[in-house]
């Protein structure tokens, strides 16, 4: 009976995911047929050189994506592992067929919009790929691969692949379709980051106080916000007395209702953003109801701590 539960369990995620990726995909190609591709607003990578080649010579741009992400699929195949591959190759499937679905006028021909609301909606999709473990274009699968050896960011060998990108198309069609172009990878980008890491951001919270106030604090944080806490024992430098530290994670929303309870015991507070959860948080639904939920996270502490 669990076994069965655990194969429900897993079918039923993995349907979800290829949904959600092939929903991604169709967003993405509305963007880019509806929008920029009309306009001349290059997307970066391999679909941004396929936009240029389709514009010089009308091979159609669904066939291009698929035809030239294909040698990345195959570097990427033994580096990135069966599962990555397969739902790459999905994604790219789709988003192809859907370039060739959503083919025909465009939504508007006026660049700002366009600009604007394409790289919107492109950035929703991209953002709903990535968030489910596909890809929609190879450059992003030579940055992964390579990034590691090279000691570089796979945003940063992303951005020095597409700026050529778009100094082309400034020779080739002028530089205000550079511009544009920029103009839209930022949207994108920033769209693309809240999509895959949730609009709601999680911030994890160290609060360093006294042992007296320690208990106080966190009977309020468990009673009034649902969450727990990590303690464990510090000593001040000067000082020499012992400490309390206090960790937890909490929405951005509730923010200001722990920094209420800190400021009324003394304690000492440092706030980092934390991208992504993995494993259980206590998160209480109701104020007498509380349960562990599940929730996914990469703890980024850089703005005031670092372990």
């Amino acid at each position: 009976m669990n076994l069965l539960k655990r194969l429900y369990s897993l079918t039923t995620t993995y349907v979800f995911h290829f949904v959600a990726l092939a929903i991604g995909s169709c967003i993405a190609a509305f963007a880019i047929q509806k929008f920029l591709a009309p306009n001349m607003i290059l997307d970066g990578g391999v679909v941004g050189i396929c936009i240029i080649i389709e514009a010089l010579t009308k091979l159609p741009l669904s066939i291009l994506t698929w035809v030239m992400n294909i040698p990345f699929l195959l570097f990427g195949a033994k580096k990135k592992g069966k599962i990555f591959v397969t739902k790459s190759i999905y994604s790219m499937t789709v988003f192809s067929l859907a370039l060739d679905f959503f083919k025909g006028a465009e939504v508007t021909d006026e660049s700002l919009l366009a600009v604007t609301f394409g790289g919107l909606i492109l950035g929703i999709g991209v953002g709903l790929v990535l968030k489910f473990g596909g890809c929609l274009d190879g450059t992003e699968i030579i940055a992964m691969v390579i990034s590691p050896k090279l000691h570089v960011t796979i945003g940063n060998i992303i951005l020095t692949f597409n700026i050529f990108i778009y100094g082309s198309a400034g020779f080739l069609f002028g530089i205000d379709r550079t511009l544009f172009s920029i103009l839209t990878y930022i949207i994108v980008s920033f769209i693309m980051t809240e999509v895959q890491n949730g609009f709601e951001h999680e911030k994890g919270v160290m609060i360093f106080t006294t042992t007296d106030n320690a208990e106080t604090i966190r009977t309020r944080i468990y009673n009034e916000l649902g969450r727990t806490c990590t303690q464990w024992s510090g000593e001040g430098y000067v000082t020499g007395k012992g400490k309390k530290i206090l960790y937890c994670v909490i929405s951005k929303f509730e923010l200001n209702q722990l920094r209420s309870i800190c400021e009324s015991n003394a304690s000492f507070v440092a706030v980092t953003d934390v991208s992504e959860i993995i494993g259980y948080h206590m998160k209480s639904k109701t104020e007498d109801e509380r349960i562990y939920k599940p929730m996914s996270t990469n703890i980024n502490i850089e703005d005031q701590m670092k372990f």
